[in-house]
């Protein structure tokens, strides 16, 4: 057996335990698409009911109601809650189950980061979807806009995938930064975490407003595609965070 013969299953094994840690992650199938898609779908059906409710008993026109479902903001604000809570259940509930199975930190972090791309692109992709039906069915047959509002790209299908995977990565992968601050240094660390973030904001804001800065004029012309952009970078620097504290963190927490 020759040299090169050994190297290449040894190269492969070293390969595998990346695509393992994905694998992990979408074990749960509920946890990963089934519930994502269940909150679509209620945020769909609630927003049909407002719309049935406002019909029969606002005096307006069907037309006049959805122009103002232009402005509504559901599609953005469902994401806030479990999928953060995703973010954190990735650390929790994986990491050491991953370790003790013989993956290194460094190789549990990038098979994170790889599974929570794939479920952002997922969600974003998910979300494209669902405006294509909208659009189809007249609004969901009610005029009720859920997708095709101004908050998420207004229609345009390219920048609901933008805004879509923005939100979604960002998200997820604050959840990430929190778990692993709960995973080195519990509850307290959590909660310092938060009262530092809150402070650097409000400082932040003192800045600005001290320096007299048109944040408007600055940031704009505004673009999804920025709004994006800014979002993934909140997310890059939430992933590289996570991982110098992961670096440190106990494993059976």
């Amino acid at each position: 057996m020759s040299t090169a013969t050994v190297a290449a299953p040894a190269r492969a094994g070293k390969r595998r335990p990346l695509a393992k840690i994905v694998r992990l992650h979408f074990v749960n199938r509920s946890q990963m698409i089934d519930v994502p898609l269940i909150i679509f779908g209620g945020v769909v059906v609630l927003c049909v009911l407002i719309m049935l409710i406002l019909r029969a008993f606002v005096p307006a026109s069907a037309e006049e109601l959805s122009e103002g479902f232009r402005y509504n903001q559901a599609a953005l604000w469902c994401f806030a809650g479990y999928f953060v809570n995703l973010g954190v259940m990735a650390y929790a509930r994986t990491m050491p189950f991953a370790l003790g199975m013989g993956a290194t930190r460094r190789q549990y972090w990038w098979g994170t980061t790889v599974a929570l791309t794939l479920e952002s692109l997922f969600l974003a992709t998910t979300m494209v979807v669902l405006l294509a039906l909208e659009r189809a069915t007249g609004h969901w047959f009610t005029g009720a806009r859920v997708f095709d509002v101004y908050v998420v790209g207004n229609g345009s299908y390219p920048d609901l995938f933008l805004m879509g995977f923005g939100i979604s990565f960002s998200m997820l992968f604050i959840g990430t930064w929190f778990a692993s601050v709960y995973l080195r240094w519990s509850q307290l660390g959590v909660l310092s975490s938060i009262a530092g973030i809150v402070l650097v904001l409000l400082l932040g804001v003192a800045g600005v407003l001290w320096a007299g800065i048109d944040l408007i004029a600055v940031l704009g012309p505004f673009s999804f595609a920025k709004l994006a952009a800014g979002m993934v970078a909140v997310a890059l620097v939430a992933a590289a965070g996570s991982w110098l504290v992961l670096r440190r963190a106990p494993v059976g927490r």
